[in-house]
């Protein structure tokens, strides 16, 4: 088979995935005899979400294609189809046979289905060469970077003081911006910066600063701070010089056209703008052109007789205008960059200080990965890789591509490379440009259109496929789509009108004609559009469900966690009827309803700093009011009650005070304090009340274990993680509800609902961002990251306008995204809730599109209104696919006290039967030991390390290990796990027959002088046939030019 090179671009509901299993499936059936095929295949994607489908899919139609009605399935006929278009003509039957091999195979070697995220994929890679990358064997994998970072930055500030320089340069910057009346928050702007540069997206610009230490800091600051004093002064001597020109000539600032907002009247107010701080710069409010068309004219009616004295001087108050706006637009890029300067330079040291804890816990941050494959691997011959990695691909499937980063396509062109070069191999890339909306964490789509596009450098071009069906919504809503990006695409450059325009065109496979219904509301505040929206969507909720829907079939996304806030509490103060009853709408989300929200992890966190500060009487009181109104305990007069408490001096007698009076244990007794995590989870379950915040207090402790994993982690640390990041995480709230769902479109990515519900604000955010800009500078400090620069800059400067220009394009880009991600979700009907423009301008291009389809009834436009004719039968909910039903339980507390449980028995069908389980399970587990085990001395690390994961019980430890003493004690095998040799666990050994590849993997193989020894471990009796496998390696292994001294089969 020739090598193939493939991008697919699959637009919303395109049946992506299914092309995907489908392609897949093809190279695991194409063959005969090769069922362990899918061990070469490597498929990645973003999420373990999606990993997980793809794993579901493939099992459930290999399990559908081994049924004995397989002659009826459609889906193997399609592969059938598929393989006979590429030439590979075979019967169904055969294909039936075939699938049962591949099914058997992946399910005793699941762990080769080869089918997980990116970033597993560089754990792996990161793992395998951790030795040439000077990291600890067995490092810790850690993939929240947050509580590390705010370590760094205690640390970077802990040396305040101690530190000379550092503690100048702070201070400097603290009262350089007070001098500016600007207020700074230290902590809070080195904590954002550090959490922006940790990641690899910033990788770059970071490296050409590197270079930029204090002393280089030091000299750009005074450059820059003495650079904007000249630049005031000298704007300001000019305006002085001009006034002085004017009245020289006798001339009153009311004798210029325009008077005082003529161009005399600029100068005065330059003098005001550099007296006042608060004063704004004096840019025209109309266009340049318009103001000096009326400079042009001269004098005013006032000052006719003055026309020839202005005339005479008016070029050169003008070309002093000139020069004073060009001053101020200097002066504003170095007010900027000084900004900007200090947080990039202590970004520096904060990374060396985040190095310092990783080193000191022998750990590596997940968002570092890709930074480590760059530096080190990313030109290391494949070959090499394949080797550490254990496994050699053929095949490559690369999912949600849009999302993927310059670094991460980077790191893996090596592999790209080598297989788009090499025979009987294929590279296949599928995603969609119009659903990048992770620009922020590094997805760059220009990657996919590059490849698209045929731009990008490499050895073969891509082969581009566009699936072209739309498989999830009904007619109307795919119709409605195809118009509304068409008509969006218009002002776009050539290859996003491309991809939003003829690219996105689908054709809809749906049987259903679907709704499109638009609400178009007056532009007025936000908390009016807010209650105007709801009282729009009750009436649809009220709708649908007389249409036979469910609150679960509903789903409202929004822009931000703020709007979930709002919607949820303002729909769940109203009614419908539902199901014969009147009801509050239920809604369920999880963005937005923050930890912090929780009354009774308000009382905990006080408790704690309490704790942490008895003399600080303030947390003791507010512990007191939030218990109060969490309902843990009453107080019926609070001010009295606490001045009672505060009577007592010491804190073990307020402690037993408010254990008598509110039966509230403070003091923990006879519990062993093993850990931060024992000690808080103590207090959790003393502060709750049954039936109330249950899922704050389950989510608090899943984030308080993920936390205390940090090995050290103290008090006052967690605190403060707490109030910089852990209070402000969303809690995850059951889907197993029937409510109406409400989340974030980012949140959305992926899934599909009946009902969509999408508010939209007349605003976008275009022209707020936060980019690098390139000083094209020779000195050490190269490119700083600036906000936008304000409009009336842009005319006046071609760089700044171009700076602004080309990051507002990317955020309408972006815009454009969420948006097409947002209206492609649903399948049956899909609710706008759009706000009209306000005076001045439209934000909103939708609204544009939407206003199209406006209808007049007696002499009015309609404000809400169906985009397509809809009939009373079609609005009804349609017969769907019915979904699995599921038995839940709800955890109303997590405190229940019950009997305890013990003697758990498991119901098997037979004693018997159930040891020879028990049997074939723990030799398997002997066998997997074995695989990890080099010398004597790995035996009891290795296995406490699978009791520690709960993965062995202690009983399960002892029986194995006694298998394994058994084995290395025993005179015939000691030998093999002497130290000193060379040892090569599960290693895949390639080799060609016929023109097609097999693997084969001996479990053991032991590297002398002499040549080698294999060793297979196997379970069971004795069998002919584990002999002819070894047989089979030695055979594999010479023809490879290795000397093979010895086989042997270790029966365990």
């Amino acid at each position: 088979m020739q090598n193939s090179y493939t991008v697919i671009n699959a637009s919303a509901g395109s049946g992506k995935t299914y092309r995907l299993v489908q392609s897949l499936l093809m190279i695991c059936l194409r063959f005969p005899n090769q069922s362990d095929s899918i061990r070469t295949i490597l498929a990645l994607t973003f999420t373990n979400k999606a990993a997980k489908e793809m794993k579901e899919r493939i099992l459930f139609y290999l399990g559908e294609f081994v049924k004995d009605n397989y002659t009826e399935n459609q889906d193997l006929k399609n592969v059938q189809e598929a393989l006979a278009s590429q030439g590979y003509r075979i019967t169904l039957d055969d294909l039936h046979h075939r699938s049962q091999k591949v099914l058997d195979y992946i399910l005793h070697h699941y762990s080769t289905l080869n089918i997980g995220t990116i970033d597993k994929f560089n754990s792996r890679l990161v793992k395998s060469f951790s030795y040439e990358l000077g990291l600890a064997q067995n490092f810790n994998l850690e993939i929240q970077p947050e509580p590390y970072l705010i370590e760094a930055v205690d640390k970077m500030l802990d040396e305040i003081g101690e530190d000379e320089t550092v503690s100048d340069a702070f201070m400097d910057y603290v009262n350089y911006n007070l001098d500016n009346n600007e207020r700074v928050n230290l902590n809070q702007t080195l904590y954002n910066s550090a959490k922006k540069f940790v990641s690899d997206v910033h990788y770059k610009p970071l490296q050409d600063n590197k270079d930029f230490e204090w002393e280089a800091y030091e000299n750009k600051k005074n450059e820059l701070r003495e650079t904007i004093k000249n630049l005031k002064s000298e704007s300001l001597e000019i305006a002085k010089r001009a006034l002085e020109l004017i009245k020289s000539k006798d001339i009153e600032i009311e004798d210029f056209a325009s008077g005082k907002s003529g161009i005399g009247g600029f100068f005065v107010n330059i003098l005001e703008f550099h007296k006042t701080k608060d004063k704004k710069f004096p840019f025209p409010t109309t266009s340049e052109d318009s103001k000096i068309e009326t400079f042009l004219k001269g004098a005013s009616t006032k000052g006719k007789h003055k026309q020839a004295e202005i005339q005479d001087i008016l070029p050169q108050l003008i070309s002093w205008r000139r020069e004073i706006i060009d001053l101020y637009i200097n002066s504003q890029k170095k007010e900027k960059v000084l900004q900007a300067i200090l947080p990039l330079k202590v970004n520096a040291d904060i990374q060396k200080k985040l190095l310092e804890i990783e080193e000191e816990n022998d750990l590596v941050l997940l968002s570092k990965f890709n930074i480590l494959i760059n530096e080190n691997l990313r030109n290391e011959p494949s070959a090499f890789i394949y080797e550490k990695v254990g496994t050699q691909f053929q095949h490559y499937f690369f999912d949600e591509f849009q999302d993927t980063s310059t670094m991460q396509w980077q790191n893996f062109l090596p592999l790209r490379d080598n297989s788009i070069t090499s025979d009987d191999t294929s590279f296949t890339i599928v995603g969609d440009p119009k659903q990048s909306i992770y620009r922020f964490r590094g997805g760059e789509s220009e990657l996919m259109l590059n490849i698209i596009n045929k731009k990008e450098i490499t050895p073969k071009f891509a082969t581009a496929e566009n699936l072209g069906f739309n498989w999830r919504s009904a007619k109307n809503i795919v119709d409605f789509n195809n118009k509304l990006y068409d008509f969006m695409s218009g002002d776009l450059n050539d290859e996003h009108q491309k991809i939003f325009g003829e690219n996105a065109l689908q054709e809809s496979k749906s049987k259903l004609e679907g709704r499109v219904k638009i609400h178009l509301l007056e532009n007025s505040t936000k908390n009016v559009f807010y209650d105007e929206t709801v009282a729009k969507m009750q009436n649809d909720i009220q709708e649908s469900l007389d249409n036979g829907f469910d609150f679960s079939d509903i789903t409202i996304l929004c822009r931000g966690n703020s709007d979930i806030f709002n919607y949820s509490q303002l729909l769940g103060n109203l009614k419908v009827n539902y199901k014969g009853k009147e009801t509050y709408i239920k809604t369920i989300s999880e963005k937005g309803l923050t930890l912090d929200l929780a009354f009774t992890l308000k009382a905990l966190i006080e408790f704690l700093k309490w704790n942490l500060v008895p003399k600080n009487r303030q947390f003791l009181v507010k512990m007191m009011y939030f218990l109060n109104v969490s309902g843990r305990i009453t107080m019926t007069d609070f001010t009295s009650e606490i001045k009672e408490i505060l009577k007592f001096d010491n804190k073990k007698d307020i402690e037993d005070f408010i254990n008598e009076k509110y039966k509230v244990t403070l003091i923990q007794k006879d519990i062993p304090q093993l850990n931060l995590y024992n000690f808080i989870e103590y207090y959790v379950h003393e502060f709750s009340i049954e039936n109330k915040e249950t899922d704050f207090l389950l989510n608090f402790l899943e984030m308080l274990h993920n936390y205390t994993q940090n090995t050290g982690a103290t008090l006052k640390e967690f605190l403060k993680y707490w109030d910089d990041e852990a209070s402000k995480i969303s809690i995850q709230a059951s889907e197993n509800v029937d409510a109406i769902q409400i989340m974030t479109i980012h949140k959305a990515k992926g899934l599909e609902f009946p009902i969509v519900f999408i508010p939209m604000e007349n605003k976008n955010n275009d022209g707020k961002f936060s980019e690098w800009f390139d000083l094209g500078s020779e000195d050490e400090l190269k490119t700083v990251i600036l906000n936008q620069f304000s409009p009336e800059l842009e005319r006046y400067d071609e760089e700044l306008a171009g700076f602004n220009l080309i990051n507002s394009y990317r955020n309408k880009i972006d815009r454009f995204c969420i948006q097409y991600v947002a209206t492609t979700r649903p399948v049956e009907q899909l609710f706008f809730y759009l706000e009209k423009p306000n005076k001045s301008a439209n934000h909103l291009e939708l609204f544009d599109f939407a206003s199209q389809f406006q209808p007049v009834e007696n002499g009015e436009l309609l404000d809400s209104f169906d985009v397509y004719g809809v009939s009373t039968e079609s609005l009804k909910k349609q017969k769907r696919k019915e979904k699995k039903e599921y038995q839940s339980e709800n955890i109303n507390s997590i405190s229940q006290k019950t009997e305890k449980a013990s003697n758990i028995e498991i119901a098997t069908s037979s004693k018997s039967y159930q040891n020879r389980v028990e049997h074939v399970r723990m030799g398997i587990f002997t066998h997997e030991i074995l695989s990890k085990i080099k010398t004597k001395k790995d035996v009891l690390k290795v296995l406490n390390s699978y009791v520690l994961e709960g993965t062995i019980t202690n009983d399960e430890k002892t029986s194995i290990l006694e298998r394994i003493e058994n084995i290395i004690n025993d005179n015939n095998y000691a030998s093999y796990f002497e130290e000193n040799l060379t040892i090569i666990n599960e290693r895949d050994m390639l080799s060609v027959e016929d023109g097609t590849s097999k693997t084969y993997r001996p479990d053991r193989l032991i590297k002398t002088k002499d040549g080698f020894i294999i060793v297979d471990f196997k379970t069971g009796s004795e069998k002919e046939k584990d002999q002819k496998q070894v047989a089979l390696y030695q055979e594999k292994l010479e023809q490879f030019g290795e000397k093979v001294m010895k086989t042997d089969v270790i029966y365990i």
